[in-house]
């Protein structure tokens, strides 16, 4: 009689060890793969821009100090005469990011920004086509929301979907009638800045 009543609490107790084993178990999956769902959902905006050059800098500096017409200016094509860039995307599918490109002066130029054009073209079919007609370099007054800093310029703004690569060509020339002293230099830097949409 004892040995078959010990029997059965031996039984009981490995039958009850083995369901709360089993539980433990369970639990801890659902608490992992709870979690990793809770990942996920905090990566979907996360999105990287990147811009693209083939010079060893980003910065553009005006290699010719000769006042130019607008109609010139758009058709130089000296080497050092224009600046080729692109800008790329990788980011979640369901994505998108918006994005400013903003030129930032140089500390070193002394030339008037009155007196420098900007001429952005974009790269459509093949060729490349003007973004906006020529102006002269007008600077913002504060911060936008994108992250442009104040004193930039911003010459496009645009929303770029996963894996879409936007190539461009940047000009700047002295302005027609703009009266500059010999040793004046203008130089900017292009950046981009953007947000997950």
């Amino acid at each position: 009689m004892v040995s078959s009543y010990k029997t059965r609490n031996v039984v009981f107790m490995v039958f009850g060890v083995s369901i709360f084993l089993i539980l433990v178990v369970v639990f801890a999956f659902v608490c992992f793969f709870r979690g990793q769902s809770n990942n996920v959902d905090e990566v979907v905006k996360n999105s990287v821009v990147t811009m693209s050059y083939e010079t060893p800098t980003s910065e553009f500096s005006l290699s010719n100090l000769a006042p130019l017409s607008d109609e010139i200016g758009k058709g130089l094509r000296e080497p050092g005469s224009y600046f080729d860039f692109s800008v790329s995307s990788e980011m979640d599918s369901n994505t998108s990011v918006e994005y400013e490109i903003t030129l930032i002066k140089s500390d070193s130029s002394t030339l008037n920004d009155s007196d420098v054009v900007v001429y952005l073209e974009k790269q459509g079919t093949g060729t490349y086509a003007k973004v906006e007609d020529p102006k002269v370099f007008t600077p913002i007054q504060k911060k936008t929301s994108l992250g442009s800093p104040a004193h930039s310029m911003v010459l496009d703004k645009v929303i770029l979907s996963d894996g879409q690569e936007d190539n461009y060509r940047l000009r700047l020339w002295v302005r027609e009638g703009a009266i500059i002293d010999a040793d004046a230099a203008y130089s900017v830097k292009v950046q981009v800045f953007g947000k997950a949409k």
